[in-house]
């Protein structure tokens, strides 16, 4: 599929967590977490999310410096943290992101939470402006629900709101109800955060019995379903998870097994 005007893989990759928490940076584990980044891509996955508040922007600089070699193939998101949403920090935030990626321009810039205390229009006017200047390509929102993301879309009024990244997974299906459908019909992209159900699928029974027709893990099963409808970002560090969740990718669940699914 198509994003940004670029050739994204069905399934990214997260990095919550590389470099530090939240706002904290840390850097004992750099060198590990750059080869992580590489590893991804080297397997096939084109896109990759980060965030500013993420180890307080060294996550930013890892996934720069992971990638600096294949800024053209991949499609990097970062996402500007509630508390920058007014016109002039947000702008600061954007361009400090940018320094920190080490590229000429963000792919995909998100507003990362909702501020009832900034006006949309306000953000959005920002995120135009940074599209004119060449800071970002193109921008969405993130944890908007659907009546947001709405208003999000009709008050951007130069550029498209292109995509919202959300917390999505077969425990956590709330999307499917409203966000999913407008989103198509938008032409709204999601994105799909915390698909693994925090750790929880990888032991679950109903998808392991599902994934052995497939000769699939549940793991596998759980982020195939979201990739009808989603581009799932599980986050990992570890090659052979990285393995595994590149195995979601190249096959189709039956719309049979998806329904089973769409019922746990």
């Amino acid at each position: 599929m198509r994003l940004c005007d670029k050739e994204v893989s069905p399934i990214g990759l997260g990095t919550w967590g590389m470099g530090g928490g939240f706002w904290t940076p840390d850097y004992s584990n750099d060198d590990a977490y750059v080869s992580a980044i590489r590893y991804a891509y080297e397997r096939g996955i084109r896109l990759f999310d980060t965030a500013e508040m993420y180890g307080g922007g060294h996550t930013e600089e890892l996934v720069g410096r992971a990638l600096r070699d294949f800024l053209d193939d991949v499609l990097i998101v970062s996402k500007v943290w509630p508390n920058h949403l007014h016109y002039d920090d947000l702008v600061r935030s954007a361009e400090a992101s940018r320094r920190r990626l080490g590229v000429r321009s963000i792919d995909l810039y998100l507003i990362h939470w909702p501020n009832r205390d900034v006006p949309l229009s306000e953000s959005i006017r920002a995120l135009e402006d940074l599209v004119d200047r060449g800071v970002i390509r193109c921008f969405g929102v993130s944890n908007f629900d659907a009546r947001l993301l709405e208003e999000a879309v009709s008050t951007a009024k130069k550029y498209e709101v292109v995509a919202d990244e959300v917390e999505y997974s077969v425990y956590n299906r709330w999307p499917e109800r409203d966000l999913i459908p407008l989103a198509r019909r938008l032409g709204v992209t999601i994105i799909a955060y915390s698909p693994l159900g925090r750790g929880s699928v990888a032991s679950d029974r109903r998808l392991a019995e599902i994934g052995k027709k497939y000769g699939r893990t549940p793991v596998q099963v759980a982020l195939n379903y979201l990739m009808r409808s989603s581009i799932p970002i599980p986050k990992s560090s570890r090659k052979e998870h990285i393995d595994e969740i590149v195995g979601s990718m190249g096959w189709s669940l039956s719309d049979e097994d998806a329904a089973v699914i769409s019922r746990l």
